[in-house]
């Protein structure tokens, strides 16, 4: 088994919680109520079942009775310590189905490890992504200079049917590739400030209190022209293709971007599946309302992520019901089938919420895929055998077992009238934590695993680069660069970790994200002429700060490199004195008082250094 990720990592990288706005329009009639409920304690089941379990929990055994549990029940068995003693006799439970059965008692566990899981593949970088050592080198294999050529052409394809709306040429003026990467360092350097959702006439003010990464890069105009006219497909061709697919502005992009998802990082042994919400209330064909969300309204994406470094390998967007070649079910068991198709034969453990699980999928993933699985489960199954929905008697922190060949079926009871019931292909005895609550193994792995897309989504919330917008294909674009600045982000720490380098936080990452996009359109703008002297200073400095950062990464390992000046106490004075000084030592580089400073002339000097 893994080691547990411990809670102060997921903190470390959830720093902060999410202060973006709502982007508020009228609610249309089209939205779909989400059934996607995976509420893990489930209430106690109200069924005939109920009454009959309360007996069998409530009844006072007699000395024979105890004997005779004693006896069915060895000391090393502990997780029979709750089965009632009828279960004991017969050996195994009935599911409410009447057909399905399950033993009382473990397998044997005086076997090898079972192939199916044994994981053959190590976890990290794969192909390209190993030789990534910067968030820009590692960025680029997320969105390559080929979607970015698609975007651009499609751009300026919508550009050209708009300009006969301006009155002047050169406020209308088609894109390039550079300009394009430069609008989305911008929106990186944005949300690495939390300020996606801000004003844009506070990013640009000319009285000292603006941005001078914005200030220099493009004019506050061109920003919301270019993000005004963004476009992803063909708009001439766009009818004739949503005709059968609702996706259609944003299939191409979308596809490819995902496809790079896959190619550059191995998962680890534990992956998770679940839904995220993209935020939105403009007019779409298949926006979703789950109120258990925080925005309630939205795009609803699948996603399949590693469930302890959050890279998210596979996403499929939920349309509904779509005619033609992209007509696909929408059923729990399809869709998991189709997120786990590039991890198919790899041992690996998926774990779900109780919306996908069903013991027909965990049976299909271990026979058909090669994947074990690990979730909970709804009270509704016929398969479960109705004592385990039943709470009725049943002491607190109690357990029932359930076991197959292959499957396991877990109850637990956290508090009174509640009851948590998992299923697991991974999973082979019943074995308990030491700790007062004596949670099953099952529920602690689950409980470790499960947080894998939940965690990518308050990532990705912690420094969005979602700007206020209508158009939901740009909703999705902004999301994709969220999941692409966090994937390109797990790449190099993985490949800093393998050389033994110290990794950069996940904000100052993303700020020389941003800085390495926008710096090509900066130098190039810097020849623009009839620009404002306030711009041209802006610009300016931003080159002089950029060589300034070459040169103090290129002599970062010289031991003769100068701290920066400023005031502290003397290295060699007592504490109390508490004497400040600016003054620093040539050789040490200590900070040295008047007192402790000797005068030596030039020649000298150069002699002793």
């Amino acid at each position: 088994m893994n080691i547990p990720l411990q809670d102060s990592t997921i903190e470390a990288l959830l720093q902060e919680e999410d202060s973006g706005e709502e982007n508020v329009s009228e609610i249309e009639d089209f939205e779909e109520h989400s059934e996607h409920e995976s509420e893990t304690e489930q209430e106690a089941d109200s069924s005939g079942a109920a009454s009959d379990s309360e007996n069998i929990f409530a009844h006072l055994p007699s000395d024979s009775e105890v004997e005779e549990y004693e006896e069915l029940r060895p000391i090393d068995e502990e997780y029979l310590e709750d089965v009632p003693l009828k279960y004991l006799r017969r050996g195994k439970f009935t599911g409410k189905d009447r057909t399905t059965q399950w033993q009382v008692r473990a397998p044997t566990l005086r076997v090898r490890t079972r192939s199916h899981n044994i994981v053959y593949h190590l976890q990290g970088p794969i192909g390209e992504g190993r030789s990534c050592t910067s968030m820009l080198e590692a960025w680029d294999l997320m969105i390559p200079e080929t979607c970015l050529q698609k975007i651009v052409y499609y751009t300026n394809i919508y550009i050209q049917e708009q300009r006969s709306k301006f009155s002047r040429e050169r406020d209308c003026k088609s894109t390039d590739i550079v300009e394009l990467r430069a609008l989305l360092g911008l929106l990186y350097f944005c949300g690495r400030l939390r300020s996606s959702h801000l004003n844009t006439r506070d990013l640009w003010k000319k009285d000292g209190s603006g941005c001078d990464v914005c200030i220099a890069t493009m004019s506050r105009e061109r920003f919301h022209f270019l993000l005004r006219n963004l476009r992803f497909d063909d708009i001439q061709t766009r009818v004739e293709r949503r005709q059968t697919d609702k996706l259609a502005p944003f299939r191409e992009i979308f596809q490819e971007i995902n496809d790079n998802f896959k190619k550059y990082y191995a998962l680890g042994n534990d992956v998770t599946i679940d839904e995220k919400l993209e935020k939105t209330r403009g007019r779409c064909p298949f926006r979703q309302y789950i109120p258990s969300k925080p925005g309630k309204y939205g795009i609803k994406i699948l996603v399949m992520a590693d469930a302890r470094t959050y890279y998210t390998n596979n996403m499929e967007v939920y349309v509904g019901k779509n005619d033609g070649p992209y007509d696909h079910s929408n059923s729990p068991r399809d869709l998991v089938k189709r997120l786990v198709e590039p991890i198919k034969n790899s041992h690996r453990n998926v774990v779900m919420d109780n919306w996908f699980t069903s013991f027909p999928l965990l049976s299909d993933l271990l026979n058909d895929y090669g994947l074990t699985a690990l979730g909970t489960l709804r009270k509704n199954k016929t398969e479960i055998p109705p004592i385990f929905t039943a709470t009725k008697g049943r002491e607190i922190h109690s357990s029932l077992f359930g076991f197959q060949k292959d499957c396991t079926v877990v109850s637990y009871v956290p508090k009174k009238n509640k009851v948590m019931l998992l299923a697991s292909t991974m999973h082979h005895d019943g074995k308990k934590s030491s700790e007062e609550t004596k949670k099953p193994e099952i529920i602690m792995d689950y409980n470790i695993t499960k947080c894998g897309v939940d965690v990518v989504d308050e990532m990705c919330a912690t420094y969005s680069v979602s700007r206020a917008t209508k158009r939901w294909p740009l909703v999705l674009f902004y999301g994709l660069l969220n999941v692409s600045g966090i994937n390109a982000y797990v790449i190099v720490k993985a490949n800093k970790e393998h050389s033994g380098a110290v990794m950069v936080q996940r904000r100052i990452a993303l700020k020389d994200l941003a800085l390495s996009l926008v710096m090509p359109q900066i130098k190039k703008r810097s020849s623009v002429p009839n620009l404002s002297s306030y711009i041209k200073t802006k610009i300016k400095f931003m080159i002089d700060d950029s060589s300034n950062d070459e040169n103090a990464s290129a002599n970062a390992n010289s031991s003769k490199s100068r701290p920066p000046v400023y005031s502290s106490r003397c290295a060699v004075c007592e504490w109390k004195k508490d004497r400040k000084t600016k003054a620093v030592c040539e050789l040490c580089f200590k900070k040295i008082c008047r007192e402790h400073t000797t005068p030596i002339c030039e020649d000298c000097y150069d002699r002793v250094k």
